[in-house]
């Protein structure tokens, strides 16, 4: 049963729940991803994620995904350490990361991210091959745009006056 709320002006407009359920990962336009062989370095790695402005990197053999390098890995794993560089990404990648298709549920994808932990979730075919990557912004980004009164911190009504600022 698909469950329908009505908006400020009386609109039909679908839940939250329901439009999690019904929105595929394909619909979230996931990116191209920074891609490097297991034994790219550090320095390889890095420049790929700041070359492509992304938090991550996928370690691939071929079009197959094998681990990933997150900003997270860098902050935990390498910051402060007595690390070169020059040392191989795969010795600080997360190995075998959590996947979805472009057919899972945006429900599926925020589900996995909550249980791991994750900010980044690759995307992958039918055979594994990488297909994209989906982040955090990119749910925040799709939820922000389906409902905007609802996810901007702004008075949902023209006329409505807030006495103190949120979280202040």
């Amino acid at each position: 049963m698909v469950e329908i709320v009505r908006g400020l002006n009386g609109e039909k407009q679908m839940s939250v729940r329901e439009a999690l359920r019904q929105t595929k990962i394909r619909e979230l336009k996931p990116s191209s991803p920074a891609c490097v062989d297991r034994t790219a370095t550090l320095a390889e790695a890095i420049a790929s994620m700041r070359g492509t402005s992304t938090g991550c990197v996928m370690v691939c053999e071929g079009q197959r995904v094998t681990g990933i390098l997150t900003e997270r890995d860098l902050v935990d794993k390498i910051v402060g350490e007595p690390v070169a560089f020059s040392s191989a990404v795969e010795e600080f990648m997360t190995r075998n990361p959590k996947t979805l298709t472009a057919d899972a549920s945006l429900d599926e994808a925020i589900r996995l991210m909550d249980q791991g932990d994750y900010r980044h979730l690759p995307v992958v075919d039918g055979a594994g091959g990488i297909e994209g990557i989906i982040s955090i912004q990119h749910i925040i980004g799709f939820l922000a745009e389906l409902f905007p009164t609802e996810v901007l911190n702004l008075p949902p009504r023209q006329n409505q006056y807030i006495d103190s600022r949120e979280g202040g």
